[in-house]
C-alpha cells in the first residue's frame, strides 16, 4: 500500500485501518479493481452512447456484464476479461480460472453462457524464450479447453497473435457470450435493505493477493507469486451454472456477484455501494475448506463462489437449490440501510468501514510523453524478391497468418449445437433459437504492432477490422467491450499510448455507430530483468458483437457456397501502407512504414453495402483482407474452400503500386466477394468502391498483372503450409 495512500485513509477513517481493512484497501484500491489510472481516460467512451445506440442496450457500464436486446425479450449479456499475469505463472489453473471467472460475470446476470472467445498473444516462437513461449501455448489452450469443454460452453472465436514483446507476458483475454431474457435480468446491484446474502461455494486459501498481484510488473522472482493463481474446478462450475439458473427462476434473487478479484470483499462492497446500501457480514458462517483467519476469509479469490442477495424468508428455498446440486451455501449476512461494511467474526468486528471511502480509491493523473514509433520505409532498402510465390508460402506459414487449427480442435465449438460458422474464419456466427433465424456474429481483433508504432491509427484499425468480419458474413454491429492490455503506466511513453488507443477505439466507435458498454483494463504487462524493462506491445484488444437476421444468408450457409465460375469482386483500392505490416516483417524484419489508414466514411459505405449484399443471400463466400494483405487473403479464400482462383489486378492497380506492395499491402477496407456470374451486375450496381478482378476456378491460386503470372502455386500446396505450420512451430510434425 503506497504511504500516500495510506495517510489519505488515515484521515478519512480518523483512525489506523486494522490489517484485514488494510488488506481490503490493498485489494480494492489496485489497479486492477479501481482503475486509477484508466478511469479518467475511459469516460471517452461515454460518446459511443447516444440516443441511437442506448436503444438496446438494457445493462451497460458498471455491472459484471452488459445486457444487449436482441430481438423481442432475447437479451445477451456480454462480458471481457484478462487473465494475464496468472498465465504467465501457471498457465493451465490461469488461463482455465480465466474462462471460469468471465462465465460467472455473465451468469451473475441471470444469463445461460453459450459462447466463449479468446484473444490470445504470445512471445516469438522462435526466438530464444521459444521454449517457454511452446510451454505457454500449452498450457493456456488446454487450460482453455479443459475448462471450457468441461461446463459445455462452446470456444467459437478468437485470435493469437505473436511477438517478442510478448516473451515475458502473454495475453489472455476471455469474452463471454450469455442469452438472457429481459425479465430475467438480474444486476450486481442490492437495492434495498434487509436482503439476506447468500454465499455458494467453500472458501479456500487458493488465489489471496490475486488483484494486488495483478497490478504490478513482473520479475525474475514473479514465479513466488504462484500461490496467488487460482485453481478451478469446472465440474463445481457446471453445477454452480445450472442451480444459479435454478435459483433465478424462483424470482426471489434480487442481486448477484461473482467473487472474483478481492473475493468476498470486492463482491460484497461492490454490491451494496453500487445499489446504495450497506451490508453486515457474519465471517463465521463462510464455508470454509480449510481453517482460515478473518483476513483470508475476506480476500481469497477461490474459485466457483458466488454472492446471491434474496428476499427474506427464500433463504431456504434457495439453499435447498444449491444442495440439490452439491454446492456448499450459507447465509453470510445482510443488507443495512447504513453505506458501510461490517464484517464480524464470532461476534467481533473485524472490519468497518464506509462504502464510500473503500469503492472510490483516488484516481491518478499521470504523464503522458508522445512515442511515436512510426516512420517512413526506404523502398531502396526494401528488394522486390524474385520469388512471390515463395514469399507467399513463407506468410501463410507465419505464426500469424497460418491456421490455428491446432488450437481450436481443442476446444468443443459444437456443444449447445448453435454455432453456424465455426472457428477458423472472420467471425463465428452462431444460431439464437429455431424459432427465429436471427443469429449473433462474434468477433475479436487488434493488431498489437500496428498499435506501438502509432497508437492512435492502430486503434482505430482494431475497430475497422471488427466491423469488416462483421460485414463479411452480413452482421450489424450492436455493441463492443474492450480490454486494454498495456505495459507500465507510470512511465509517461505507456501512459501516452493508453490514452491514444482509448481516444482512438473511441473516435472509432463513434463513428461506426457502435456503443462500448463494457471492458477491462490490464496494466503493468512489463517485466524487468537486470533493470532492463520489457514492456508488451499496447493491445487494445476489442470485441464487437454484430446481429445476424437469417443465418443462412451467411455465405457458405446451405446452398449459399462458392463453385467454379464465381466472380470475385473485391471492395476499396489499395495503397502503399507498408508500415507493420506482416510481408514487411516476416520477409524483410523491419516494421518501418506507413500504418493503414482507415478513411471512417469510406469504409463505413462499404460496410454497409457489404452487409446488404450478403443479407441478401448475393455472396456466396466473402472474405476480410487484414494481415498479409491481398494474396493472403485469395490463398485463404482458396484454402478454406478447396477451389482454384484466377485473378488478373493489372486494371485494379490504380495507383502503379510494386507488386509485393500490392500484394501484401494491408491496406484497410477491403473484403473479397465471390458472387454468381448471374448476380455480378446487381452486386456492383449495390457497391460504390468495387472491382472486378477474377473468377473463381481451377485446382490453383493464379494472379497476373500486365500479362504475367505473379503467383502460380497449387491449392493442395498452399493447404498443406497453411496447416501443417502451427503444428511444426509446437514440435509435432
Amino acid at each position: 500500500m503506497d504511504e500516500n495512500d495510506l495517510k489519505y485513509i488515515e484521515k478519512v477513517l480518523g483512525r489506523k485501518p486494522n490489517h484485514v481493512e488494510l488488506a481490503m484497501f490493498e485489494n480494492l484500491w489496485s489497479e486492477h479493481c479501481a482503475y486509477r489510472t484508466s478511469k479518467k481516460l475511459l469516460r471517452m467512451f461515454a460518446k459511443t452512447v447516444n440516443e441511437k445506440t442506448n436503444k438496446n442496450i438494457v445493462v451497460g457500464i458498471g455491472d459484471d456484464a452488459a445486457v444487449i436486446r436482441l430481438k423481442d425479450d432475447i437479451c445477451l449479456a456480454i462480458a471481457m476479461e484478462s487473465h494475464n499475469h496468472p498465465s504467465y505463472i501457471d498457465p493451465y489453473n490461469g488461463a482455465a480460472t480465466g474462462v471460469g471467472g468471465i462465465v460467472r460475470d455473465v451468469l451473475s446476470m441471470g444469463a445461460k453462457p453459450i459462447a466463449l472467445l479468446d484473444p490470445l498473444r504470445f512471445g516469438d516462437i522462435f526466438g530464444k524464450e521459444g521454449d517457454k513461449v511452446r510451454w505457454l501455448i500449452e498450457g493456456v489452450v488446454k487450460g482453455i479447453g479443459d475448462y471450457g469443454n468441461r461446463i459445455g460452453v462452446p470456444t467459437v472465436g478468437g485470435e493469437c497473435e505473436f511477438d517478442s514483446s510478448f516473451d515475458y507476458n502473454n495475453l489472455v483475454n476471455v469474452v463471454c457470450v450469455g442469452l438472457v431474457k429481459e425479465n430475467e435480468i438480474i444486476t450486481g446491484k442490492a437495492k434495498e435493505a434487509g436482503l439476506s446474502l447468500i454465499l455458494v461455494g467453500s472458501t479456500g486459501r487458493d488465489g489471496i493477493g490475486g488483484a494486488s498481484f495483478a497490478s504490478k510488473d513482473l520479475t525474475e522472482e514473479s514465479e513466488e507469486e504462484r500461490p496467488s493463481v487460482q485453481v478451478g474446478d469446472a465440474f463445481s462450475e457446471k453445477c454452480l451454472i445450472d442451480a444459479v439458473l435454478e435459483a433465478v427462476k424462483t424470482g426471489k434473487v434480487k442481486a448477484m456477484k461473482d467473487l472474483g478479484a478481492a473475493g468476498l470483499s470486492g463482491a460484497s462492497s461492490e454490491m451494496c455501494y453500487g445499489g446504495g446500501v450497506g451490508c453486515e457480514l457474519y465471517l463465521e458462517n463462510v464455508i470454509l475448506r480449510e481453517p482460515l483467519t478473518p483476513y483470508e476469509i475476506m480476500v481469497s479469490e477461490s474459485q466457483e463462489r458466488m454472492l446471491l442477495a434474496v428476499e427474506p424468508g427464500s433463504e431456504d428455498e434457495i439453499i435447498e437449490i444449491f444442495k440439490k446440486y452439491e454446492l456448499p451455501a450459507s447465509v453470510i449476512g445482510k443488507t443495512i440501510e447504513e453505506k458501510r461494511i461490517i464484517a464480524k467474526y464470532k461476534g467481533e468486528v473485524v472490519v468497518d468501514l464506509p462504502l464510500d471511502l473503500l469503492c472510490e480509491a483516488p484516481l491518478y493523473d499521470r504523464e503522458a510523453k508522445e512515442d511515436l514509433k512510426e516512420k517512413e520505409d526506404d523502398k531502396e532498402k526494401i528488394k522486390m524478391p524474385d520469388d512471390l510465390n515463395a514469399v507467399l508460402l513463407k506468410l501463410l506459414e507465419s505464426p500469424n497468418i497460418c491456421s490455428k487449427e491446432w488450437i481450436y480442435q481443442q476446444y468443443d465449438y459444437e456443444v449447445q449445437i448453435r454455432t453456424v460458422v465455426k472457428p477458423g474464419k472472420d467471425a463465428a456466427v452462431l444460431r439464437i433459437n429455431e424459432v427465429y433465424p436471427v443469429g449473433i456474429a462474434l468477433t475479436t481483433d487488434c493488431n498489437s504492432r500496428y498499435c506501438k508504432l502509432n497508437p492512435y491509427v492502430g486503434a482505430v484499425n482494431a475497430v475497422a477490422e471488427a466491423v469488416r468480419n462483421l460485414a463479411a458474413v452480413g452482421a450489424e454491429p450492436i455493441a463492443m467491450l474492450d480490454n486494454l492490455n498495456f505495459g507500465n503506466p507510470e512511465r509517461p511513453e505507456r501512459f501516452w499510448q493508453l490514452a491514444e488507443c482509448i481516444k482512438g477505439l473511441a473516435d472509432a466507435a463513434e463513428f461506426f455507430e457502435i456503443p462500448v458498454v463494457g471492458g477491462n483494463v490490464s496494466l503493468y504487462n512489463e517485466t524487468v530483468i537486470e533493470g532492463k524493462e520489457f514492456p508488451i506491445n499496447p493491445t487494445p484488444a476489442i470485441f464487437v458483437l454484430g446481429k445476424v437476421e437469417d443465418v443462412e444468408k451467411v455465405p457458405g450457409v446451405l446452398d449459399n457456397k462458392i463453385k467454379e465460375g464465381d466472380v470475385l469482386i473485391i471492395t476499396n483500392e489499395t495503397k502503399d501502407e507498408m508500415g507493420g505490416s506482416e510481408y514487411y516483417k516476416v520477409i524483410h524484419n523491419t516494421e518501418d512504414g506507413k500504418v493503414p489508414r482507415v478513411d471512417l466514411e469510406k469504409e463505413k459505405n462499404i460496410y454497409e453495402e457489404v452487409r446488404e449484399v450478403v443479407k441478401e443471400g448475393l455472396a456466396t463466400e466473402a472474405v476480410d483482407c487484414s494481415r498479409g494483405g491481398l494474396a493472403v487473403a485469395l490463398a485463404k479464400m482458396a484454402i478454406l474452400n478447396n477451389i482454384g482462383l484466377e485473378v488478373d489486378l493489372t486494371s485494379y492497380n490504380k495507383n502503379n503500386l510494386r507488386e509485393d506492395v500490392l500484394l501484401f499491402s494491408e491496406t484497410s477496407g477491403r473484403i473479397i466477394l465471390a458472387v454468381r456470374e448471374e448476380n455480378k451486375d446487381k452486386v456492383l450496381s449495390k457497391l460504390t468502391s468495387a472491382y472486378i478482378i477474377g473468377k473463381v476456378g481451377g485446382n490453383k491460386l493464379k494472379i497476373k498483372i500486365n500479362g504475367k503470372d505473379i503467383v502460380n502455386l497449387d491449392v493442395k500446396e498452399m493447404k498443406k503450409r497453411y496447416y501443417e505450420a502451427f503444428p511444426k512451430m509446437m514440435g509435432e510434425i
